[in-house]
């Protein structure tokens, strides 16, 4: 079940792809949902813009399996550190093996 904070519910997709300048952002929303999908270069960067989500009220975010358990473990703590730990749901995509 999606967690609704604000007006709007919104939830990000973020992708991993560690290459120099490789950083894009597109957000698109309609009523009360609003959708965020970014391509990110570098987990310092994914750092930075779960920050700034946070502040935007987003309440879910689905990683990419590119993270892996240490990439997830790092926007975990961002979202801990911002106290939002109870208003966004972390997921990361996993594949079977």
């Amino acid at each position: 079940m999606a967690v609704k904070t604000h007006d709007v519910m919104h939830h990000a997709f973020l992708i991993l792809v560690e290459h120099s300048g490789n950083t894009s952002l597109s957000s698109q929303g309609s009523g009360e949902m609003r959708l965020s999908v970014a391509t990110l270069g570098s987990l310092k960067a994914a750092e930075r813009l779960v920050s700034e989500l946070i502040t935007q009220g987003v309440s879910q975010i689905e990683l990419s399996a590119s993270f892996g358990a240490a990439g997830e473990a790092a926007v975990r703590t961002v979202v801990a550190d911002s106290g939002a730990e109870r208003t966004v749901m972390i997921g990361r995509v996993r594949f079977a093996t």
